[in-house]
């Protein structure tokens, strides 16, 4: 793999960064939140979305 455009050693950095990011999205869509808004908010801050969610409360689902 002579040719890659980043070092080597960022990748397994990068899909840890992307696996955090989607299960901070998971997470809060379980806790009632915007599933697509924390994926992208999960893509861009990977550990501190995970961090964030985890702190969050669970969303109040009120019967109108």
């Amino acid at each position: 793999m002579p040719n890659l455009p980043l070092d080597p050693a960022f990748y397994p950095l990068l899909i840890f960064h992307s696996f955090t990011g989607g299960l901070a999205a998971l997470l809060a869509k379980q806790k009632g939140y915007n599933l697509l808004l924390w994926l992208i908010l999960g893509v861009i801050g990977g550990t501190f979305s995970l961090m964030a969610v985890l702190a969050m409360k669970e969303k109040a689902i009120s019967n109108k």
